[in-house]
């Protein structure tokens, strides 16, 4: 075999490989609006609380947060969160202190355009990590109708009774 027929057998073994592992593949849709995702929490500020043995069980020492976040799409682009992943954080050291995602393991969320969806959490956490000004830090990622990646974050603050 010469080189020629090698590199010509090459090439056709490459554009064979491209085409039957999707070599083309489908990116975003150009020109195409992107979807906009915002976070609101319910209530704004968070005041944990001693988790209730209903929804501890056994485990002893631990506080709880409950607050429901509403998920707001405003472009008018539907999209699907894939992952919302949840990290309470001291604000003294930044230190996670819980974290969850709670769309990781479950079905993804669904927005539809110009819609929302209220999504109710509650996590919690040991009280010996606990101080009286905390956060939670909210982040999630997305993939619009479009086929947009979008990823973002917010904080919502967590307060002591």
């Amino acid at each position: 075999m010469t080189r020629s027929t090698v590199k010509q057998m090459l090439a056709a073994a490459c554009a064979i490989l491209a085409v039957q592992c999707g070599g083309s593949g489908t990116g975003p849709t150009t020109g195409q609006s992107t979807a906009s995702i915002q976070i609101a929490s319910t209530p704004q500020t968070i005041v944990y609380a001693v988790c209730p043995q209903s929804h501890c069980g056994p485990l002893a020492g631990q506080l709880e947060i409950e607050a429901t976040l509403t998920l707001r799409e405003s472009a008018g682009v539907a999209a699907t969160v894939n992952h919302l992943v949840l990290t309470i954080r001291r604000r003294s050291d930044n230190a996670a202190i819980a974290a969850n995602d709670f769309v990781g393991t479950s079905a993804p969320i669904r927005l539809g355009a110009s819609g929302s969806t209220p999504v109710p959490i509650a996590m919690h956490f040991d009280a010996t990590a606990a101080e009286p000004n905390m956060k939670i830090v909210v982040a999630f990622d997305a993939t619009d109708a479009n086929g947009h990646q979008i990823t973002a974050s917010t904080e919502v603050e967590i307060r002591a009774p």
